[in-house]
Formats: C-alpha cells, sequence, structure tokens
C-alpha cells in the first residue's frame, strides 16, 4: 500500500496512522441511580365532578352510536345482496335492449316466404309422338264438335 508520499507502509502503520484521536482523560462510566417514585397526585373534588361529567357524557354519546349503527345495520340487512344485483342488472341490460329495438322497427320484420308454383317437367319427345298427339287432339276436337251440333239440332226438333 502507498501513502499520500509515495512511501511504502506496512498494513499496522496505515493502520496506526488511521486511528482516531483519544482524548487524555476517560469518561467515568455512567453511575447507575434507583428510579425515584413519582409523587402520589390525587385529583381535587372538583376534578373529580369534571371528570364524571366527561364519563356520563362519553357514555351517553356512545349509547346513540350504538342506536345509529343498530338502524344501519338493520336497513342494509334490506339492501339487495350481490347477487341480486347481478340478476338485476342482466334484466335491466335486456330492458335497455328491447327499448333500442323498439325504436328501430325495421330491424324486426316477419315476412312469409314467397310461395312458388311448382314447375313441371314436361318429358322430352320426339316428333312422331307429337305429331301422333296433336293429330289425336284434332279428331276428339272433330268429333266434340260434330257431337255438339248433332245436339243442337236434336233439341231444335224438340226430342
Amino acid at each position: 500500500m502507498n501513502s499520500g508520499s509515495e512511501k511504502k507502509l506496512s498494513m499496522g502503520e496505515l493502520m496506526a496512522l488511521n486511528r482516531p484521536v483519544q482524548t487524555a482523560q476517560p469518561t467515568p462510566p455512567p453511575t447507575v441511580r434507583e428510579p425515584t417514585p413519582p409523587p402520589e397526585v390525587h385529583p381535587t373534588k372538583e376534578e373529580w365532578e369534571e371528570m364524571m361529567e366527561y364519563l356520563d357524557s362519553l357514555n351517553y354519546l356512545t349509547s346513540v352510536q350504538i342506536t345509529e349503527l343498530k338502524k344501519i345495520s338493520e336497513s342494509l340487512a334490506q339492501l339487495p345482496t350481490r347477487a341480486q344485483m347481478d340478476e338485476l342488472l342482466k334484466v335491466v341490460k335486456r330492458l335497455e335492449q328491447m327499448a333500442e329495438q323498439a325504436g328501430k322497427p325495421k330491424e324486426k320484420r316477419f315476412s312469409l316466404p314467397s310461395i312458388r308454383l311448382p314447375r313441371l317437367h314436361l318429358p322430352e319427345w320426339d316428333w312422331p309422338t307429337a305429331i301422333t298427339i296433336l293429330m289425336s287432339l284434332a279428331v276428339l276436337f272433330l268429333m266434340w264438335w260434330v257431337w255438339a251440333g248433332n245436339w243442337n239440332s236434336l233439341s231444335l226438333l224438340g226430342l
């Protein structure tokens, strides 16, 4: 280790240099004194009456506070519980949603589905079948026309 003057000193010498300076007279050890008991102090009659008045007023105020606390605890018992409050909140939210929806009637429309008639799919015919059916219909029409004419002529005869 180096000192400030670049001399090499041993550890013991450095510790001796850094020791605090001691005073010439050592301090005497403290003497142990026995505690003296405090003098007994008794209240006077006026002080005693004043303390009794304080105690009476304190007793009255505590009784008033007790009755008020009982009233408060009874009123707290009438308040809804947490579960009841949660259920009330759900009901209120549902009512709010219903009120919003009532203000917007277009959102809640109901319409019947459109009714469509079934589509008829005719079988595919070839030309000879179509011509045969048309000729059959023409023969039936002719027979009906002739029969209607015969019926009219018979009705004119009075039969």
